[in-house]
Order: C-alpha cells, then structure tokens, then sequence
C-alpha cells in the first residue's frame, strides 16, 4: 500500500520549525488509538510522535514526494486516526503548516499503471520503486537524522508487522446495546411474526 502525503494550495507555505510541531498534544487521539490497536498508552504516544514528525516532513516537500510503503503502516495507522478528529487535525495542521495535509491514498488509476509498468519491464520498474525509495530515505535522515529513519524502517517494521496488523486490532463493541425490548421486536420482525409498514419504504 502506498499513500502520499499531499498539501492543499499549489506553493509551499512556510512551516513552523520541528519542535512546534512535536509539541502539540491530544491524548484524546492517543487513547482512541490504545482502543483501537493493543498498545499501551506510551507506545502509542510514541506513535503520534513519529506521525507528527512525519506530517512536519511532508509539509516540507513538493506534493508527492513522499509516500507511506509498507514499513510506515503504524504511522499510518496513526494519521488516519488523527484525521478522524477533523477539528484538532485541521487546526493542528494550520497552526504548524499553515495549510491542510491532505491524506490521499493511491488510486486505483495509479495501481493499475504500476502493475502495467511491472508486467511491462520489471528490471526498470523494480529500480525506479528503487530509486524513490532512496530518495525518499535520504530526504528522512537530511531532515529528521539516521534515528528517524532507522526507527522507521527497521523498529517499526519488527514491530509492527503483518502479525500485529492482523492480531493486534482490538474488536470494537459498541457503547450502548439495544433495548431488550427493541433486540425482541426485531427478532419477530426477522422471523415475520410482525410486520413493521416503515421498514417497507
């Protein structure tokens, strides 16, 4: 999966230095994702860290320069769970980039001429995915250091791999169930023994 980090408006803003953009704090999108995956508190906080570093990284960067691979899911992860809180997401991206960061997955458009270019030449395809790749890891550590880009793609990876993604998702209850009453009635509607006229709209 390949997501690219996009900005809103066509010339770069200027951004607020790093430190401004780690600063910001929300435990309420921590907790969420504590809900949501089986971390603690501490590791997803260190999570939203890294999302936020990446997020100030994109805000430096031509639209497109950038792109979550496989390594990056938990910061992913992470962003998707920030954008839910659209108020928070958007003032936090004004006030640190003066602009909105868009999250625009890969589109289907996209995947199709990447699989053509695979099947058409694989030897070139193979080194241009190489080659941004590289350009991709090189801008990381000019920007944010080797220990970024180390935790990046060699801890996160270990860490969060396919086994996490595939285990580590809590299941979700709902808050409230229904009624005793209601979970009978659409029982004997299930089973026709009632006939309720407004579900036949």
């Amino acid at each position: 999966m390949q997501l690219n980090a996009q900005q809103s408006g066509s010339a770069l803003a200027p951004t607020c230095p790093l430190g401004k953009a780690l600063s910001y704090e929300n435990p309420e999108v921590v907790s969420r994702f504590v809900q949501l995956y089986d971390v603690s508190f501490e590791e997803a906080a260190d999570v939203f860290v890294e999302t936020k570093r990446w997020l100030w990284l994109a805000s430096q960067v031509e639209s497109g320069a950038l792109s979550i691979t496989d390594p990056l899911l938990i910061i992913d992860e992470m962003w998707h769970n920030f954008v839910l809180f659209t108020l928070d997401y958007t003032r936090y991206c004004t006030d640190c980039f003066g602009r909105y960061i868009h999250h625009a997955p890969t589109t289907q458009r996209d995947k199709e001429r990447r699989r053509k270019e695979f099947e058409d030449d694989p030897v070139c395809a193979g080194q241009e995915h190489a080659s941004r790749l590289q350009r991709q890891c090189d801008l990381i550590a000019a920007k944010l250091g080797g220990a970024t880009l180390l935790k990046w793609y060699v801890d996160y990876p270990a860490r969060y791999d396919q086994a996490f993604f595939a285990s580590g998702r809590k299941a979700v209850s709902p808050a409230c169930s229904p009624p005793a009453s209601l979970q009978s009635l659409a029982s004997l509607v299930r089973v026709g023994r009632v006939h309720i006229a407004a579900l036949d709209r």
